[in-house]
């Protein structure tokens, strides 16, 4: 397995470049096989095509929100939103994992650690009035769909995932915190506490989140 190290803070700056421009489904897709066939190596053998491959053909990864109405809530936004947390994930590992990481599952986590989110939005429209003219006009906006099932944010994407990929503890841990006290009761507090004493990853990847959600707003 490959281990982190610095080598890879160019593709850091390769991914960020990437989405700075308009993009299609196509393109996201190519990408991020890119990222897993010539960055990571992964043979053909590796689970992680399948993986893959089921977000491609069964859901709606590279043309869905990433939120109905805060960051990235456009079309393509959860992509985007994802691929910008492995690039902060690329940035933050060194320092936040003292170097001592997987570099392949940090890409899984990093980049499907909103995947929950497939298939789980629609469009709809609605009436606004234009302040300038007075008119009312038929605005698109996304919401969840009425018949979307989920165990909950974090825990829906990692389970998710290990249908195809079996994460480590660690990686697991840092999946169905990573909204950290955004998405938690107060059950929840001292499991995530102890998480957080456990697993470096856990801060990692719900910091690499905030970054890309809070700070860019992506």
């Amino acid at each position: 397995m490959l281990s982190g190290n610095n080598n890879y803070q160019k593709y850091s700056r390769e991914i960020k470049c990437f989405i700075s421009k308009p993009r299609n489904k196509n393109e996201y897709c190519d990408f991020v096989k890119y990222l897993f066939k010539e960055i990571l190596k992964a043979n053909k053998n590796d689970h992680v095509w399948k993986l893959l491959k089921y977000v491609e053909k069964d859901t709606d990864f590279y043309t869905a929100p990433a939120s109905t109405k805060f960051h990235g809530n456009v079309e393509c936004g959860l992509v985007r939103h994802s691929l910008l947390v492995l690039a902060y994930g690329i940035e933050l590992a060194p320092i936040m994992l003292l170097g001592d990481y997987s570099i392949y599952y940090l890409f899984i986590s990093c980049i499907f650690h909103d995947l929950c989110k497939v298939n789980m939005y629609e469009t709809r429209e609605r009436n606004v009035k234009n302040e300038e003219n007075g008119k009312w006009e038929k605005i698109p906006f996304y919401r969840v769909k009425e018949d979307y099932l989920s165990y909950g944010h974090g825990i829906e994407s990692m389970l998710r995932l290990n249908k195809y990929v079996a994460l480590p503890e660690s990686w697991n841990h840092a999946i169905r915190w990573h909204m950290g006290a955004y998405d938690i009761t107060q059950m929840d507090k001292l499991s995530l506490e102890k998480s957080f004493s456990a697993f470096r990853e856990v801060l990692f990847l719900q910091t690499a989140d905030m970054l890309a959600g809070l700070v860019d707003n992506i």
